[in-house]
């Protein structure tokens, strides 16, 4: 029959089945590439649907609802053999399409069906596949193309002429050439026509880093496909998370089987068997990975190293076998002696200080700052070392002013904590007043959002270079954000004493009373106030409630008074 008496014949009946001896040759084959889809949930209830091979690596294109939210899934081929479905390799709810993986026997070859590229014209003839549970006799169905709709601009969504069988869903449709188009997809609502959605956008899904937070994809509990890329591939994972530790350590030993001679796999199994306290395991890691040759060996030690190191600094941990701090130098040491990045060197001085060896985790430290890892950071971990080994505070604080230099005025907020440090060590060398300097740019890089004890120290320093006004200010600021602490009453009671406002005094310290009657310091300052105003007896019941609270310091004026 000719193609244009055919075309006439269906404004006639526009949609049959044709003879099952006039099938093309073609439909015999591409019917073995038919599968059935058993998809099970959480709860053991079973979803049924069909789908189609598109590979010769057994991936398979069928419905996204068959396998929402399923936790195990079989394809059974059209010959009656059974596959496990061992992940996910895309899914798309909007189109109602996901793509699944199998894992074939080796050797095992599968009839797939090779998808058109060339897409179908309007009233072009297309054959539509019986149910794959249908007899091996039931003939294809005809039908013509009716409209053609893109989407994602290079597939095709067709809409056919007429309502193909319920049990037709998903079935694979055809051109002439016998070349896949797409799969069939009923209309949401009763409709006049089926439509077919393009079998290429099943087979060109992959997962990619970004996929970690697909909704689709979560909703199927079936393991994914990892990206093809090896960094995508890691950072899937680490986006994907750690809290299903079954779940991760499949998907690393996936990456190590996909990449075998990147050491990343073996990093992240080794790292979170480390986590988990599987010592054992996590050292055949470590192991196995440096017995590969053409790995990046260097960084495997680093990784060691650095599990070592934040394992030996938890009080909690148990030493296993030799995992102890000085091992964690042995691979620092291994992977600088391999690959001598400032990196590497950075970590020795981290195991040096920890063992204690400030002199030599100094000279590490001090190393890092001559390379492109220089920073604020190496020069205050240099500068710590200093101090850890009572070198003199002027070589702690040139360290500390190479810090706070790395950054140019106006200092930005990250320079905050270093300028804190640097303040800090000032005051140690009594140096009050370039202490406070580097207190008050602290507080302006941090916007004034700052605790008590930061205006209680700041007023401290004041007090020891004579800032009076200044002092009585930053007190009184702590008092505001801590109101309730007795000893910031007591402290404002002192300082007011000191400038000789003995009645401002009695007040701040009479409110430190009230806060904690057990407090002596206020009562004795309390005493000398009322003393210096001539109230001796007064003042001697306040300096005696001191004592009696454990004040020396009162007794001794207690007895000046007597």
């Amino acid at each position: 029959m000719k193609k244009t008496n055919l075309i006439f014949f269906l404004t006639i009946f526009p949609f049959f089945t044709i003879n099952a001896g006039k099938n093309p040759k073609w439909i015999k084959k591409a019917r073995q590439a038919q599968v059935s889809v058993i998809a099970y949930d959480d709860k053991g209830e079973m979803h049924e649907s069909q789908g189609v091979f598109v590979d010769e690596k057994g991936s398979v294109i069928t419905e996204f609802d068959v396998v929402k939210g399923a936790t195990k899934a079989t394809i059974i081929d059209f010959a009656g053999k059974e596959h496990e479905v061992t992940s996910i390799c895309g899914a798309n709810s909007m189109y109602n399409m996901v793509k699944l993986q199998l894992q074939l026997e080796p050797k095992e070859k599968i009839i797939f069906l090779n998808q058109a590229n060339a897409e179908a014209k309007e009233n072009d003839i297309v054959y539509i596949l019986p149910n794959v549970r249908a007899d091996k006799a039931v003939p294809a169905s005809l039908d013509t193309i009716k409209q053609n709709n893109k989407f994602k601009e290079q597939y095709n969504y067709y809409t056919l002429s007429h309502l193909a069988n319920e049990r037709q869903s998903n079935s694979p449709v055809l051109n002439e050439e016998g070349l896949l188009l797409g799969l069939v997809q009923q209309p949401a609502t009763d409709g006049k026509s089926s439509f077919v959605i393009d079998g290429r956008f099943g087979s060109d899904m992959k997962i990619s880093a970004v996929d970690a937070g697909n909704a689709d994809l979560k909703a199927i509990r079936i393991k994914k496909n990892l990206p093809e890329k090896e960094e995508e591939a890691a950072s899937f994972i680490f986006l994907t998370g750690t809290q299903d530790t079954a779940t991760y350590l499949d998907y690393v030993d996936n990456f190590i089987k996909q990449f075998p001679l990147s050491a990343q796999g073996y990093i992240m199994k080794a790292e979170m068997l480390t986590d988990k306290g599987d010592y054992e395991n996590a050292e055949k890691t470590y192991s196995e990975a440096l017995a590969q040759d053409s790995i990046k060996k260097d960084e495997i030690h680093f990784s060691w190293s650095k599990k070592l190191y934040n394992l030996n600094l938890n009080p909690s941990y148990q030493t296993y076998n030799d995992w102890n701090m000085e091992k964690a130098l042995s691979e620092a040491d291994a992977a600088y002696s391999i690959n001598p990045l400032p990196l590497y060197l950075n970590q020795q001085g981290s195991c040096l200080y920890a063992l204690k060896r400030y002199g030599e985790a100094y000279e590490k430290y001090y190393s890092v700052t001559k390379t492109n890892l220089r920073s604020p950071e190496q020069f205050i971990y240099a500068a710590q070392c200093k101090q850890m080994d009572k070198a003199p505070i002027e070589e702690v604080l040139a360290l500390q002013d190479s810090a706070v230099n790395c950054f140019t005025k106006p200092y930005p907020p990250a320079a905050a904590n270093i300028i804190l440090i640097r303040g800090t060590t000032l005051a140690q060398a009594e140096k009050y007043r370039e202490a406070v300097a580097d207190y008050n740019e602290y507080e302006h890089l941090m916007g004034g959002q700052l605790t008590s004890n930061f205006y209680y120290e700041r007023e401290q320093m004041e007090i020891k270079c004579r800032m009076y006004p200044a002092a009585l200010n930053d007190i009184e600021r702590a008092i505001k954000i801590s109101p309730n602490e007795p000893v910031l009453y007591a402290e404002l009671a002192a300082l007011n004493y000191r400038v000789n406002q003995p009645d401002d005094a009695i007040i701040a310290a009479q409110q430190a009373i009230k806060l904690d009657e057990t407090f002596p310091d206020p009562y004795r300052i309390i005493g000398v106030c009322l003393n210096q105003q001539g109230k001796t007896a007064e003042a001697k019941k306040h300096l005696q409630k001191a004592v009696e609270l454990g004040d020396t310091i009162a007794q001794g004026i207690l007895d000046k008074i007597k």
